[in-house]
């Protein structure tokens, strides 16, 4: 513990900040809020990079969210859409072309102008391959999201400083919620210009707060940036570092003594114990997410529906979520979470049988079972707490089939760059939603669009005509009732032909110091330091 109180008092004097300790340091609420105290976060895990539209990890993109606005937004703790760099905006009546109408004067926290121009070179760096801009570099979202280079966008146009124009292919049901993801933040041009290298360490934006720091492995400093002129509300806590704790242990202790005021991302038994302490609360993100185990239909035997439903029949998902997860765990019979559109009350798990798992294996022509491996991130994420564990449980189910599991645990970056190059049988990984729009669970992770190696996040290399031709209809179409039946077909067909196996939608949990006010639980896991403060 002096070790760790030792990292963050030289974080803080680093920082140029007066430090007085955390909320059991002795000092009263308001002159730690007055001494410019930071606010500590723990993450079990380091971001991977901080260029939003390069990246596709949680930590990373909360962090991000912070520095860089995006044209509109999400009210926190809901999926409503709200004005951000974009004061008001308006569709034509064939949905095909956008205006929008930006704040004027904004600006990057580098002094250059948060304008039309600006907003177009991100949006060009993004989708045009022959954009000095683009580089060599991994879009991850835009090509998911828009269906390639250049997609549905197929032009952005600067009217005026004020005024950015874009031009669709097609009528698009879930733009608005899609460019307001965190992957879709506008960074300063000329930052990206002069080092687009630097600019993944180090974004410029014209959020709330700047990054002033971030040794990898170790902590990330945000500082409230003075320029910010945003809607939303403006920093009360001058400083944030971001700790990279792996050990939730220390983690633990380190918020029961105060020396951290939010811990990210608990194990469900730390979170249950610290239910009990006075000094925190703990609040609960909406359910917005899935954890699921994908099997890569590129190699056999799992191009064989069987051998997929087989597996379906071996697991005993009910037994895993209420063993491993957390009592707001939700057993998930369909891809999308309850609340999502779509949802479809006649789809259920695969109930557990193995007598029927066997007889599809002996169908399959590998009656004596088989032998696979199973990749998994050896980092807890939101909707895998304890993902070695599940990793192991899953192992011993299929055993009873005769299927012979071999673990193969890895670095999350180094998780990700195999399961997007389809190097895995099968693996374990999941989503947190983006923009609460069902389009966003089942296009990104399921589409044939995304099973280009390289990039993939269908992992499981799934390529159905029939499932894209019922994703290009959800997202023509903008009438809500005639989405809700495609996307309640669109659960259906994934249960039928199991190209992966949803496991759970769970609330994460967030620890919070009871000195902290301002917490706003949000589905999309986003932080949103510029509301909170310390209380007096």
């Amino acid at each position: 513990m002096n070790r760790i109180r030792s990292l963050i008092a030289a974080i803080i004097c680093t920082a140029g900040v007066c430090a007085c300790g955390g909320g059991s340091s002795g000092t009263s609420s308001s002159a730690t809020a007055q001494s410019g105290t930071p606010l500590v976060v723990a993450n079990v895990k380091d971001a991977t990079m901080l260029d939003p539209s390069m990246a596709s990890d949680g930590i990373s993109l909360n962090a991000t969210y912070e520095v860089l606005e995006n044209l509109v937004a999400f009210k926190p703790g809901s999926f409503t859409i709200v004005p951000e760099l974009a004061q008001k905006w308006n569709v034509s009546g064939d949905g095909r072309t956008w205006t929008f109408t930006l704040r004027p004067n904004a600006k990057f926290s580098d002094g250059t102008p948060a304008d039309a121009d600006a907003v177009k070179f991100n949006f060009d760096r993004w989708r045009l391959v022959s954009d000095p801009a683009h580089g060599n570099f991994t879009y991850v979202y835009y090509p998911d999201v828009f269906g390639g280079f250049p997609g549905k966008i197929a032009d952005v146009r600067a009217k005026d400083p004020r005024t950015v124009v874009f031009t669709l292919t097609s009528p698009d049901g879930p733009f608005l919620r899609d460019i307001a993801e965190p992957a879709f933040g506008i960074g300063s041009p000329a930052a990206i210009r002069k080092d687009p290298q630097a600019f993944q360490r180090k974004p410029v934006g014209s959020g709330p707060y700047m990054l002033a720091e971030w040794v990898r492995d170790d902590h990330m400093t945000l500082q409230a940036n003075p320029t910010y002129d945003g809607p939303g509300a403006k920093p009360t806590i001058p400083t944030v570092i971001i700790r990279d704790i792996p050990d939730q242990a220390t983690s633990v202790l380190s918020i029961e003594k105060g020396d951290i005021q939010m811990l990210t991302a608990p194990r469900p038994d730390d979170a249950k114990a610290l239910a009990k302490n006075s000094s925190v609360v703990v609040a609960e993100q909406p359910p917005n997410n899935t954890a699921y185990m994908a099997m890569n239909m590129e190699k056999k035997p799992f191009n064989d529906l069987r051998v997929r439903r087989a597996i379906a029949y071996a697991l005993d998902l009910p037994a895993i979520v209420h063993g491993l997860y957390s009592s707001s765990a939700v057993v998930a019979d369909n891809w999308t979470p309850q609340a999502i559109l779509g949802n479809n009350p006649s789809v259920h798990i695969y109930p557990h049988d193995i007598a029927k798992a066997k007889a599809l294996l002996a169908q399959a022509g590998v009656r004596n079972g088989f032998s696979t491996d199973l990749f998994y991130p050896t980092a807890p994420r939101p909707y895998m707490p304890e993902p070695q564990r599940l990793a192991e449980t899953i192992q011993a189910q299929l055993r009873t089939i005769g299927i012979n599991v071999t673990l193969q645990p890895y670095e999350f970056g180094v998780f990700l760059d195999k399961v997007r190059n389809g190097e895995h049988q099968m693996c374990l990984i999941g989503w947190s939603g983006d923009n609460g729009d069902p389009d966003n669970f089942f296009y990104p992770l399921l589409d044939q669009d995304s099973a280009h190696k390289g990039t993939a996040q269908n992992y499981s290399f799934w390529r159905d005509p029939a499932f894209h031709q019922l994703m290009i209809e959800g997202q023509l179409t903008t009438d809500e009732a005639k989405r809700k039946l495609i996307y309640q077909q669109a659960n259906a067909m994934v249960h039928d032909q199991v190209p992966a196996i949803s496991i759970v939608h769970t609330a994460v949990p967030m620890i919070v110091s009871a000195n902290v006010a301002g917490y706003v639980p949000s589905p999309d896991t986003e932080y949103h330091f510029e509301t909170m403060s310390f209380k007096k």
